[in-house]
């Protein structure tokens, strides 16, 4: 199987003709476009010769965003572009897409994009200053979408809009603005500047999650190094070292935080609560980043061997039959999506014949955090 070729298919399946890119199909459990996860996905187009269609997706922000209307770049949008909200302010997408915009350019060369999207660029900066008047970006939610652990002042929120501002200076530059250049470039300095100040916790040697809880252990205290905002190897060394001491399933991979420490609500345990295909992407790239092949290779053949049970499909994550079960029984929220990602999961599993329950397959996501994994990553 050709994990690689199999999992370009699925990002282009996942595209639509106006451009949006699906999280999963529409039949699937998450059928709408999640900028987060589009984003993720044009990096790795970019990557493997896909660069019009990730053009096309941005063309598609450019259009339905009605950023002056809506002030915020939304988590996600139906298929007909129109906004589906569940969880508002949630303003890594806003940086997010200014990375993603810049990352297209280097791949294409073309002034013109950058042209077309510069009244985008414009308004997610002023967006990003405003959100960060303190010196950090304040967030509703983040990447988990989880208020009660990520509200406030929260690291990958942070470090992506640091990213897409550093990025909105490049592209200014490019384009002879030089007052953005430097107002952009400066601010960007300024959050960098202050993750490292004010969400490094001296305890204990990481980054914080978020400033409320300087002890909570969550994935995304990687952040910092998945944005390239810090190079320090020695902090990467003690974060991947803690996440694996505390967040590693029994089954392989990671979750994405610790079981009920913040979360205590069974509903953010959708499908039980194993290991993370994309996050276990990262933490493969990071192991190869230091060095250590043995990690490394142990990570990245359990993502190969997740997708040769499914046909060459990627989940978001994967649960044991106990963990899917004890979720099933306790959850609340058995809308018609919910519903539909169940009845694949456990079709799913009758054909595997193990103990095993595989959530939203295929997930673009999880395709394009292995195809970076294979172009050495972001």
């Amino acid at each position: 199987m050709d994990l690689i070729k199999k999992s370009v298919e699925v990002l282009k399946s996942l595209q639509l003709k106006n451009g949006g890119i699906l999280a999963t199909n529409l039949d699937g459990a998450y059928p709408y476009i999640y900028i987060r996860d589009a984003i993720v996905i044009t990096k790795a187009m970019n990557r493997f010769g896909l660069i019009k269609n990730s053009e096309k997706f941005y063309y598609f922000v450019n259009k339905f965003s009605k950023l002056h209307q809506y002030k915020e770049i939304f988590h996600r949008y139906t298929k007909e572009g129109l906004p589906s909200v569940t969880r508002k302010d949630q303003h890594d997408n806003t940086g997010m897409l200014l990375h993603g915009i810049y990352d297209t350019y280097l791949f294409n060369k073309n002034k013109d994009f950058l042209k077309k999207m510069w009244p985008l660029i414009k308004k997610c900066c002023e967006l990003i200053l405003g959100f960060s008047k303190t010196g950090l970006v304040k967030t509703g939610t983040s990447i988990h979408e989880l208020y009660r652990l990520e509200q406030g002042f929260e690291i990958w929120s942070n470090c992506a809009c640091c990213r897409g501002l550093y990025d909105a200076g490049k592209i200014a530059e490019i384009l002879g603005y030089k007052k953005e250049n430097k107002e952009w470039s400066k601010k960007a300095e300024q959050i960098n500047r202050n993750i490292e100040r004010k969400m490094y916790n001296k305890k204990t040697g990481l980054f914080m999650k978020n400033t409320k809880y300087p002890n909570v252990t969550d994935i995304s205290q990687i952040a910092p190094f998945y944005f390239k905002i810090i190079d320090s190897k020695k902090i990467l060394r003690k974060t991947i070292n803690h996440l694996k001491k505390v967040l590693s399933h029994k089954e392989g991979g990671f979750r994405r935080f610790k079981k009920f420490e913040i979360c205590r609500d069974w509903h953010w345990y959708t499908g039980g609560s194993g290991g993370w295909v994309p996050y276990t992407s990262w933490m493969a790239k990071f192991y190869r980043e230091l060095g250590d092949k043995k990690n490394y290779r142990l990570y990245k053949k359990w993502l190969e061997n997740i997708a040769k049970k499914s046909k060459g499909f990627l989940p978001e994550h994967i649960a044991t039959g106990e963990e899917y079960k004890i979720w099933k029984n306790h959850e609340i929220e058995f809308n018609s999506r919910i519903l539909k990602g169940m009845k694949k999961s456990e079709e799913l599993n009758k054909k595997i014949k193990e103990n095993i329950f595989y959530w939203a397959v295929p997930l673009g996501w999880s395709h394009a955090e292995y195809l970076l994994l294979n172009k050495n990553g972001i």
